[in-house]
């Protein structure tokens, strides 16, 4: 072999052998994807321990340990009515190692303050984990059997009613400010620091009524101070089956429900996605996880992240009409 021919061959071999370290590195690309997860995942919950979204989250995160054989933990990152921990997962790596478990503020936030992100494009949901469907209670100031007797009473009281609330701003506001304007009456808003101090403001006839949850408002019902006339949702409630829907009550058929959905930051891998949402589904259908959540007042959901992502444009414009229209302003 010539000196030119051997010089050739060695050039020959190094680039049959990088080629092949190439496609080892390549080749291994799917498969590490395919890995995951292969370490511990955190659901951020950006309100503090304790609440309906902190329970749930624990529910889904325990499930969820056991289904993807990964550690899931919660941390909660309070703050900014949600804006703190939901920050911090948009500015997360997206890899499906950091979620959050977004709530109705997701939508509403961006119609009170200038957040420092969009939610709409630097977020995707994975799947809706559950609704929380909200009720017309009154209390022991009202003599009102039903939502007909109630809506008449209203409009006689000619705005003298008032209503308590979790807050300004919150949901259950937003909801009476729908039912007070589909109904035709006035009532000025009473605002609470969350709503067990609602419920309680109702249960001792500190207002006249609320659009509040099931689960604030039970122990109210079960003593007898609190009762329960309609239910704003497609459906009626398994834990309150004989409590009619809104349009049964002879009022415009509504969902004024929120919803805690679990979500990534926008760029996470589509993959990653639809095993999160697979395993969440088949969670959401345990007979152990459906008895926990309804007897919190909350109707497990599952479904596909679009069929999720286009119930949260709906409710984007259907709550900022309502916030539009009635003038909701932060106090």
């Amino acid at each position: 072999m010539t000196a030119t021919s051997r010089t050739h061959h060695r050039l020959v071999l190094k680039f049959l052998a990088a080629a092949l370290v190439t496609c080892a590195v390549v080749g291994t690309g799917p498969a590490q994807a395919q890995q995951y997860p292969a370490g511990r995942i955190t659901i951020v919950v950006p309100f503090a321990a304790g609440g309906g979204a902190d329970i749930t989250a624990r529910v889904i995160a325990e499930k969820l340990t056991e289904s993807l054989k990964q550690t899931v933990i919660v941390d909660n990152k309070a703050g900014a009515n949600s804006q703190i921990g939901t920050g911090y997962v948009v500015n997360a790596k997206p890899d499906g190692y950091t979620l959050l478990l977004g709530t109705t503020s997701v939508v509403n936030n961006p119609h009170f303050y200038k957040t420092p992100y969009d939610a709409e494009r630097d977020l995707r949901p994975v799947v809706g984990v559950v609704d929380v469907p909200v009720f017309l209670a009154v209390g022991p100031k009202s003599t009102a059997t039903d939502a007909r007797e109630f809506v008449a009473a209203a409009k006689a009281a000619n705005g003298a009613m008032n209503f308590s609330s979790a807050g300004a701003g919150s949901t259950l506001q937003l909801a009476s400010e729908w039912l007070k304007s589909n109904a035709g009456f006035r009532a000025t808003h009473i605002p609470h620091k969350g709503s067990g101090p609602a419920a309680t403001a109702l249960a001792q006839g500190e207002v006249d009524f609320s659009m509040e949850n099931y689960g604030p408002a039970l122990p109210h019902m079960q003593s007898k101070r609190v009762r329960i006339l309609a239910i704003g949702a497609p459906k009626r409630f398994p834990a309150l089956p004989d409590i009619p829907t809104f349009k049964e009550a002879g009022l415009p058929d509504s969902d004024l429900s929120s919803w805690f959905v679990l979500m990534a930051p926008a760029a996470t891998p589509d993959n990653v996605v639809a095993l999160l949402n697979e395993k969440v589904n088949q969670i959401l259908q345990m007979p152990d996880v459906r008895q926990r959540l309804l007897g919190l007042g909350l109707a497990p959901m599952g479904g596909t992240s679009e069929g999720m992502r286009a119930r949260m444009k709906e409710d984007t414009i259907k709550w900022g009409t309502v916030i539009r229209d009635a003038n909701v302003k932060l106090n």
